[in-house]
């Protein structure tokens, strides 16, 4: 064997190792959640004003020059984030100062308006040391990490929660008041946004590498805030809202829609984990469609519920993201015509269980409910059923969940007047519907 042909073997045979290890770091990295936002280029991000600030240098990510901010802008949840974990390995130079910036948005000049900094400085002259939550819960003075050294830094929101920490050690557990306005940084709110990275000042050298995010379910302590739709059709309020009283861990507001969907309409401020949509309303303009979607993106909860499944007729999007339709009258879809569905009332229905492992229904026995029954409806093939009946007005299919996008998805044909909501079978598998849409089941 030549020494040419040796050598090409050679690096052939490392090259062969080498590229499983890689796959299996990534399979490792997808199992745990977390998601790479940078791949060694600027690309998925833009920035702002003195663009030249930053650059890639030997795969990493640097900041030296005029104060310019770094947007992430990529394809990861669209560049909204939430609630999220969120980690980036850290070098500075001495004297050097920068910022992780999140619930932000692009801004061209100036320092970023909307959102909190997280703070980059380990011995520039600025008090606020690395690991603060800069001008709310600072650390001050000694900072936790060494300039020159490659550190970690790990912010986790969840809900009204941020947490901090610097190579594993928490250096701030702050939960925003309510009403929280901060008297010199109006902005500094939780809300949702992107992630922004800080180029602070020409004699500030910084090195960003591995900047992975895991993106969270909702809030996992404290009450659940749930949004329940109503508006198209009646319902007895007085019981069915005393069904939500009974229910744990849950702070239900009742949206009355009045232009069928204007919820949906400015999404800025948003600050429930679930929908429960009771709504059998029609109206959705493209705007408030995208907006929803957004909202699924970002893992908000969703339970549709009884004549629900009747709502947005026009919107053929919302049968996939529901996973049922309650056809008002005769349609095409898919270029096959299809009768409108039909109901009746005051049935009595014993329903089986049909996975009695799912977090939902799991302990639940078959039972028996006086309700309304809904027949040639329509359900999506990727339906995972939990619930089936055996009765001439009524579908088979009466309980599923699904995904769509980053939101777990249930549907429940279930649930007509007071009669059913007094079922204890009934209650049971809505609360703990909201609750697994929510993230908090397993």
């Amino acid at each position: 064997m030549t020494k040419k042909l040796f050598f090409a073997v050679l690096v052939l045979s490392v090259l062969c190792i080498a590229a499983p290890a890689a796959e299996q770091k990534t399979e490792i990295a997808k199992e745990d959640g977390w998601i790479s936002l940078f791949d060694g280029t600027l690309n998925g991000w833009k920035a702002s004003e003195n663009k030249s600030t930053w650059s890639i240098k030997d795969g990493l990510l640097v900041t030296a020059g005029p104060r310019s901010h770094l947007f992430y802008v990529g394809p990861v949840q669209n560049a909204d984030f939430t609630n999220f974990e969120f980690k980036a390995e850290i070098m500075t130079k001495p004297s050097s100062n920068s910022g992780i910036y999140f619930h932000t948005a692009y801004q061209e000049t100036d320092w970023p308006a909307k959102g909190f900094e997280v703070q980059v400085n380990n011995t520039h002259s600025d008090r606020k040391k690395t690991g603060g939550l800069y001008a709310v819960e600072d650390v001050l003075d000694n900072s936790p990490a060494k300039d020159s050294e490659w550190f970690t830094e790990q912010i986790i929101v969840q809900g009204s929660n941020i947490v901090i920490k610097v190579n594993g050690k928490t250096t701030v557990d702050w939960t925003e008041p309510p009403g929280f306005v901060h008297s010199q940084f109006p902005g500094r709110k939780l809300s949702h946004g992107t992630f922004a990275l800080q180029g602070h000042d020409p004699n500030s050298v910084v090195y960003y590498r591995s900047i992975m995010v895991k993106p969270l379910p909702p809030r996992m302590t404290g009450p659940l805030k749930v949004a329940v739709l109503t508006g198209g059709h009646d319902f007895e309020r007085k019981p069915f809202f005393e069904m939500f009283d009974s229910f744990k861990d849950v702070k239900w507001t009742e949206i009355q829609l009045k232009d069928h969907s204007e919820i949906f309409e400015d999404i800025g401020n948003w600050d429930y984990d679930v929908i429960v949509m009771y709504n059998m309303t029609e109206n959705i303009s493209q705007k408030r469609q995208d907006n929803f979607k957004k909202l699924l993106d970002r893992g908000i909860g969703l339970v549709c519920l009884h004549h629900n499944m009747g709502a947005f007729q026009s919107w053929p999007e919302f049968k996939k993201i529901s996973g049922g339709k309650f056809y008002t009258k005769p349609a095409v879809e898919d270029g096959k015509e299809i009768r409108g569905s039909t109901y009746m009332h005051d049935i009595d229905m014993e329903i089986k269980i049909a996975d009695k492992s799912h977090p939902i229904t799991r302990g639940i026995e078959d039972f028996k409910i006086h309700d309304e029954g809904y027949k040639y409806c329509g359900f999506e093939k990727d339906n995972h059923i939990l619930l089936t009946v055996d009765h001439p007005e009524s579908d088979k299919t009466v309980g599923w969940v699904r995904q769509y996008g980053r939101s777990k998805v249930c549907g429940i044909q279930l649930g007509h007047d007071g009669k059913a909501y007094a079922d204890p079978n009934f209650r049971k598998l809505l609360s703990r519907a909201i609750q697994w849409s929510a993230g908090r089941l397993k």
